[in-house]
């Protein structure tokens, strides 16, 4: 493996943070580091530059809010309008499983409007383009999560009690509504669902206004796609270069926003008429825990099972063991599920541990520091983003 690349993606990504600090999406430090991106990739590239979005970074996690607002409102109007308290509490669970179980831009017309600013390089081969291979991370860092920093053994008692007592009242909303018992009743029972606001109401603080410096998560694989590009670009000098394989470094913003960078950025620049690959990484800090996906965004989005396991078989070769797995229900998305929507064959590497009971102590905290990132796990990711491009020049891989 290479350690000198790693070392410079890392200082790279050090450098960053330092002069940048949290980058939440769509900000203005977001904007300055995929400024710098864009220059570091485009001293390798032919063609390089970036793009500007619209996004309403508060709407992917106002789902919460909605849903905490819809319940107090819903108890509140279960005894004189059963079925009106049954409309708002649909309203909130249509809000998660839009905006968080799917992704969709479900309460976004409704929040305040930022400017996103994805990046972009492209590496020509000496041939006719065959294929193109896409590299790619995401720069803006996640916003504090409460439920990390404050009893984080707490996080998943937390999250499914709210959850849960939410589901029901608005089961029970229907059966009342539709059973139309006395008023006297549905006091009493509109009451007994007040007492489960305790659960649905600590919701409101889940998500802190401030940012993570978000090294692992997810500088760190901006900074390694910039070291892929930076390789084959030698390599090309060097009259080495690929025959027919185009890499594409892309960084987008506002993936902690629900991947709305990476969806813009697929739909105006994928084409439909060249075979498209995606090797997206996240989450970079420790290789013992690292896995290749085979799904997305809360398992509703399937990923290529024959890519991923090509890249955890040249993790094998590189003397690393490498699972390819699913991933799990409520632990969110990844910019590559947007890609396989428009027709890329994709993965992610992960490399922490990725299930709502056992994550990286770094996720989504103020620890997302560079001191978080080993530099075992940044050489496995840039090694196997290499050698995937070498294999699909050659034909070796066909996936």
């Amino acid at each position: 493996m290479h350690t000198d690349r790693a070392k410079a993606a890392h200082a790279f990504m050090s450098g960053i943070i330092e002069r940048h600090g949290p980058r939440l999406p769509g900000s203005e430090a977001g904007h300055k580091a995929a400024e710098e991106l864009r220059a570091a990739a485009a001293e390798a590239a032919d063609e390089a530059g970036a793009q500007e979005f619209s996004l309403s970074p508060g709407a992917f996690f106002g789902y919460m809010k909605a849903m905490i607002a819809a319940y107090a409102l819903a108890a509140l109007l279960l005894a004189p309008a059963p079925w009106l308290s049954f409309v708002l509490m649909a309203f909130g669970a249509a809000a998660l499983v839009l905006e968080f179980f799917l992704y969709h831009e479900f309460l976004d017309p409704a929040f305040p409007k930022a400017r996103g600013v994805n990046v972009w390089a492209t590496l020509e081969p000496s041939g006719p383009v065959e294929r193109q291979l896409i590299v790619s991370g995401h720069h803006d860092s996640a916003p504090i999560f409460n439920f990390f920093v404050d009893r984080p053994e707490l996080y998943s008692r937390r999250v499914y009690g709210a959850m849960g007592a939410y589901a029901a009242f608005l089961v029970g909303s229907l059966v009342v509504a539709i059973a139309a018992p006395s008023v006297v009743v549905r006091a009493v029972v509109a009451a007994a669902f007040a007492l489960g606001f305790i659960l649905v109401a600590p919701l409101w603080r889940f998500v802190a206004k401030e940012g993570t410096p978000g090294a692992g998560d997810n500088l760190a694989a901006s900074v390694a796609a910039v070291e892929i590009l930076r390789e084959f670009r030698a390599r090309r000098d060097a009259g080495k270069g690929l025959k027919g394989t185009r890499v594409v470094f892309a960084s987008f913003d506002a993936e902690e926003a629900g991947l709305r960078g990476a969806r813009a950025w697929a739909k105006a620049r994928l084409p439909a008429d060249v075979p498209t690959y995606a090797y997206n990484m996240d989450c970079v800090y420790t290789v013992d825990e690292a896995r290749f996906l085979s799904t997305d965004i809360n398992g509703s989005v399937t990923m290529s099972a024959p890519l991923a396991s090509a890249c955890s078989s040249i993790a094998s070769e590189l003397g690393v063991t490498v699972p390819v797995m699913p991933i799990a229900f409520l632990a969110g998305g990844t910019d590559a599920a947007e890609l396989s929507r428009r027709g890329a064959k994709a993965t992610t590497l992960i490399a922490m541990p990725w299930s709502n009971d056992n994550r990286s102590p770094s996720y989504h905290t103020p620890a997302d520091l560079p001191s978080a990132v080993s530099l075992p796990a940044l050489e496995l990711a840039i090694d196997v983003g290499v050698s995937l491009a070498e294999r699909l020049d050659s034909g070796e891989l066909r996936v």
